[in-house]
């Protein structure tokens, strides 16, 4: 559907619905709650950190890492905020167990993977925070039900189940022309059987320049994004036990990376099909989904005094696809068993089509380089609580895993003439997953907490086929990468001494066998031998596993509620990553991760004056980390504050005030192999109008 069809359908889906809303004599009715069997949670997920709709609301973020990122826990690979940086960058990994920019942690909304099919990332743009009831990060010892990708842990996007018919228009405008708009409705049937819910939402900004004033040329423009989507949702239930439910769901987005010629751009489309059904202790869910991105790149090189650039890399078609679907079944025959069985499939299947080598005006060679990637797997998870105030639960997986049709061909844009032509091997395997967790209540006011799992992340298919260019330096792909290992460890405990304060502490530890990296190659004749040109001034890296990695910390948390009107939160984690054995790459061995902390801490604050006002504070603290596995090009630690205030007009209008990067602190977000050094998003300050009916 071309996308101004697909706007004017909703627009009129939702001003319809808006209408029957505002009709006073359409009955109200609640419909019950879906139950998303599918997300496979436990009660022991209890170690994980989670945010209500009121708390993301309290936030108010125009994506949602903005509000994810206020747990120490959770980071994206660079320092800027995912409404400004390249999507590619945009992975999560869940306590920094990430050596490059790719997810080691699973996102999913409503049991279905997010991360994109052919590279891993997640398009945060396109989750509307209104749309959603809450998140959840759950760490490593509760997702390996999930298998690949969920080594480091899930994000849980769980979506707002439509209680009554109504409405919301929210808009959202700032400096840096910013602008912001959704109008979502909901309709619920007057006997409460059918729902439909709607929701339309932009996003627009010119942004700011990712280079300091001293380094910036004529060339280099602003990180400009302009991003737009469209969600449907039905929901029926013709009886108590049986749920059918079907989403839709359009994204599109054109960003700009900081030069006139340097832009990548996303088009994606998602649809799924879920049905629920619940018989006494037994609850049955079945889910099929199909997801298509299509994502394109262009690369420059710059000369020094940037006054010039010329094309070096055009990657104009980016396909992905995911085909998939699962079968789920919870047991609860009484209150001390809970059993939860399934089976799962996922087809991946991408490509990148790039032009590149340009020379006298012209590129010299167009490659077409991809595959097919295939997951089955078979999980159980069994809950047991023996006594009172113990559970222990059980879990495992097996994963078959496939590469097929794995392919290189190259040739000139001009003629036509065959310049390569490689054709890879099949490779498959199988990978179990595993974990035991413990959970005991010591009194009225202590709860122990531990786990122990191992997990896999199978290499994607940008890591396999794709290169990509950041300035100068240049990361090859490598056909040959092999799965991820990950052994996970973790105790800690809460105290609870009373019901305003909150303490907890939890020490883990992460042992990855096979970690994929950006390892830097040196050697003339072997980037000779990838067909790759690198300038005098860059870099060449290719992605290849390193025999060994490590990552340890401990993660602190203290809640303080002492009244309705006021809340303090303090979280801090202590994360101490390396390469411990690194036996091709000696150079790599005993350096931390890029972009990895070693400390990292945020404050938030936040009250109710009266019952209509509400303000929010918060400050986060990273300290120095490495733009490189070599260790070479360091970033300086940074503060970023933030302010905001909400006021409920009235029972319909709420207005929300938000200050970001407080005191316009230079937030180094890239140091280049050139010298020259990006910077995140600096002083940012919106105001927000919440309309509801």
């Amino acid at each position: 559907m071309p996308k101004q069809y697909a706007w004017t359908v909703a627009a009129t889906l939702i001003a319809s619905m808006g209408v029957m809303a505002a009709q006073e004599d359409v009955p109200f009715s609640i419909l019950p709650e879906v139950i998303v069997v599918g997300e496979r949670r436990a009660a022991t997920d209890g170690e994980s950190r989670s945010w209500t709709a009121d708390e993301i609301a309290r936030v108010n973020p125009l994506t949602l890492d903005a509000a994810l990122g206020n747990d120490p826990s959770f980071s994206l690979y660079r320092r800027q905020s995912s409404l400004f940086a390249n999507p590619t960058s945009s992975g999560v990994s869940l306590r920094r167990t990430g050596a490059t920019a790719t997810s080691r942690t699973l996102v999913l909304r409503d049991g279905i993977p997010q991360n994109d099919p052919f590279g891993g990332w997640i398009s945060w743009t396109r989750y509307d925070s209104g749309m959603l009831e809450s998140l959840q990060l759950v760490p490593a010892g509760s997702a390996t039900v999930w298998g690949n990708q969920s080594a480091a842990g899930t994000v849980q996007l769980t979506s707002r189940t439509p209680e009554r018919t109504s409405g919301q228009f929210r808009s959202s405008v700032g400096n840096h022309a910013t602008w912001a708009g959704s109008v979502s409705a909901d309709f619920v049937s007057g006997g409460g059987g059918f729902a439909l819910q709607t929701n339309v939402y932009t996003l627009q900004s010119d942004g700011f320049y990712g280079l300091s004033d001293s380094q910036r040329g004529a060339v280099d423009r602003r990180l400009d994004i302009d991003a737009r989507g469209l969600d449907l949702r039905s929901i029926y239930q013709p009886t108590d036990t049986f749920t059918l439910e079907s989403t839709l769901s359009l994204f599109g987005e054109e960003r700009g990376n900081g030069t006139v010629l340097s832009r990548n751009s996303t088009d994606a489309v998602d649809f799924s099909l879920r049905g629920t059904w619940e018989h006494e202790e037994l609850t049955h869910q079945i889910v099929g989904y199909y997801q298509q991105r299509d994502f394109a790149a262009t690369f420059s090189s710059v000369n020094d005094d940037r006054s010039a650039e010329t094309p070096a890399l055009d990657q104009f078609d980016v396909p992905g696809t995911g085909l998939g679907g699962g079968f789920t079944t919870a047991w609860n025959p009484n209150d001390s068993i809970g059993i939860t069985l399934g089976a799962d499939i996922r087809h991946l299947t991408g490509e990148t089509n790039e032009d590149a080598g340009f020379v006298n005006g012209a590129f010299l060679r167009r490659r077409r380089a991809g595959g097919d990637e295939t997951f089955t797997g078979a999980f159980a998870r069994a809950a047991f609580t023996p006594d009172t105030g113990t559970e222990i639960e059980l879990s495992g997986r097996i994963d078959y895993w496939s590469l097929t049709n794995g392919e290189r061909v190259e040739r000139h844009p001009t003629t036509d003439a065959l310049l390569r032509n490689d054709n890879y091997a099949d490779r498959d395997g199988f990978e179990p997953s595993l974990a035991l967790t413990l959970q005991q209540e010591i009194g009225d006011t202590l709860t122990l907490n531990s786990s122990a799992s191992t997990s896999f992340r199978a290499p994607t298919l940008n890591e396999l086929y794709r290169p990509f260019r950041v300035r100068n330096d240049i990361t090859e792909g490598n056909v040959e990468l092999d799965p991820e290992r990950f052994y996970s460890i973790d105790a800690g405990a809460t105290w609870e001494p009373t019901d305003a304060f909150t303490l907890s502490n939890t020490f883990f530890v992460h042992w990855i066998h096979d970690a994929i990296a950006n390892v830097p190659v040196a050697d003339s004749a072997t980037a000779a031998g990838l067909g790759i040109f690198v300038p005098a001034d860059g870099s060449l890296q290719l992605r290849d596993n390193v025999d060994e990695a490590r990552v340890m910390g401990v993660e602190t948390r203290a809640d303080l509620k002492p009244s309705d009107m006021f809340n303090l939160s303090l979280a801090y984690q202590l994360t101490n990553t390396q390469f411990t054995k690194s036996s091709d790459q000696p150079l790599l061995q005993g350096n931390e991760f890029p972009h990895s902390p070693n400390h990292q801490a945020t404050v938030s604050m936040s009250g109710n004056p009266t019952d209509r006002l509400e303000w929010f504070a918060s400050a986060t603290y990273s300290s120095n980390v490495f733009d490189d596995a070599l260790a070479a090009r360091s970033l300086d630690a940074y503060w970023n504050t933030g302010l905001g205030l909400a006021f409920e007009m009235n029972d319909h209008l709420t207005l929300r005030a938000q200050i970001d990067n407080v005191l316009d602190e230079e937030i180094q977000t890239g140091n280049a192999s050139n010298g020259l050094v990006t910077i995140g998003q600096p002083r940012s300050f919106w105001l927000t109008a919440t309309v509801e009916w």
